[in-house]
């Protein structure tokens, strides 16, 4: 009898540990989903703006902080999710290096800016990325790699 409440409790006990992964890599790629992704691209009258307005609208720039750096895609989410799949290359760990180039703006703090009014630089380009992926699924943007 002792041996059928321990090899219960450890099914339990896997059960319990693989639906709380579950959810905490679906809680990360909701996060990557917001602060990388943006398909299609928000209009703005220039590159200044969308950067200030999209860093302020997904949270990175609030009235205590300013986020120093950050990377939207404009691809649609399926494209993204592909790099943790056929469309990318293992790196190294949970890394995977992107075989496309996908369009994007980076955004940089403006030297000098402060919260709560944080200014960025944005810069556009098509470039390969890094992606780290957890069941699939993207969950953090590690780099960008330039096309040579």
């Amino acid at each position: 009898m002792a041996g059928k409440n321990t090899c219960f409790g450890l099914t339990m006990a896997l059960f319990v540990v693989s639906v709380w992964l579950a959810l905490a890599s679906a809680k990360s790629y909701q996060k990557f989903l917001r602060e990388h992704v943006d398909y299609p691209v928000t209009q703005v009258p220039d590159i200044q703006h969308y950067c200030s307005l999209m860093m302020k609208r997904r949270n990175m720039a609030k009235p205590n902080y300013c986020k120093h750096l950050n990377t939207f895609l404009h691809v649609d989410t399926p494209e993204i999710q592909a790099v943790c799949g056929q469309a990318g290359e293992p790196t190294t760990g949970d890394l995977r290096e992107s075989q496309a180039s996908f369009p994007m703006t980076v955004c940089h703090l403006q030297k000098g800016s402060w919260a709560p009014d944080c200014q960025y630089q944005g810069t556009q380009g098509i470039e390969r990325v890094v992606i780290a992926c957890e069941e699939g699924f993207p969950v953090h943007l590690e780099t960008e790699l330039p096309d040579y």
